[in-house]
């Protein structure tokens, strides 16, 4: 089984002995009986339609191309300014998180993504930022084992882009002995959401 998850593991990291050191870690933590939440930010809680309409460059320059952009000829704070203060945004999945059954997991820029937390009054909510969104496999697990400290029985994944969660569902589920749910979720821009399905 652990060479299993060591050929899994080694598309994310060339570290494959972690998973010998996430086994051991997972075997001393007490389990319970509970679901954890994992939820991603972008397209998931708040919807970048109306950015993406009004700021083409964005749309046209993806992942770390549109962060630069982004920064360097719009500006952080403008950014929050204009799409993030007073902005009403969907409560469908919100209405289902806890602060402390939750964690905001999402990928880009710390300062950005702690700024539309801010924005969103969202700050009673613990967040992690990732730089790639597979970096949020490896997150999982180091935040069960070292943030949450005990292993619940599910995780529940709510993801607008959720092909990695899929991926590496095997690992985190053996790894953490767990059982991991992945919700796709697609937004209506900040209008609603076209659906929020297990997959």
């Amino acid at each position: 089984m652990t060479e299993k998850l060591k050929n899994i593991i080694s598309g994310l990291t060339d570290q494959v002995g972690l998973v010998d050191f996430y086994i051991a870690e997972a075997a001393a933590l007490l389990k319970q009986d509970s679901s954890f939440v994992i939820c991603d930010l972008d397209d998931t809680l708040f919807g970048r339609k109306d950015q993406m309409q009004w700021e083409p460059e964005l749309k046209k320059n993806r992942g770390y191309a549109g962060n630069t952009y982004m920064i360097n000829e719009i500006g952080i704070h403008e950014m929050i300014r204009k799409y993030y203060m007073d902005t009403e945004y969907p409560q469908d999945i919100l209405s289902r998180l806890t602060p402390e059954k939750t964690l905001l997991l999402t990928a880009g820029i710390p300062e950005y993504q702690q700024l539309k937390v801010r924005a969103m009054h969202l700050e009673k909510f613990p967040l992690q930022v990732v730089w790639e969104w597979k970096d949020k496999i490896l997150e999982t697990i180091r935040y069960v084992l070292f943030e949450l400290k005990y292993i619940p029985s599910e995780i529940v994944i709510y993801e607008d882009r959720p092909h990695f969660f899929i991926e590496y569902k095997d690992l985190i589920e053996w790894v953490l002995w767990t059982k991991l749910t992945i919700m796709y979720v697609e937004m209506d821009g900040n209008n609603g959401y076209k659906k929020i399905e297990e997959i």
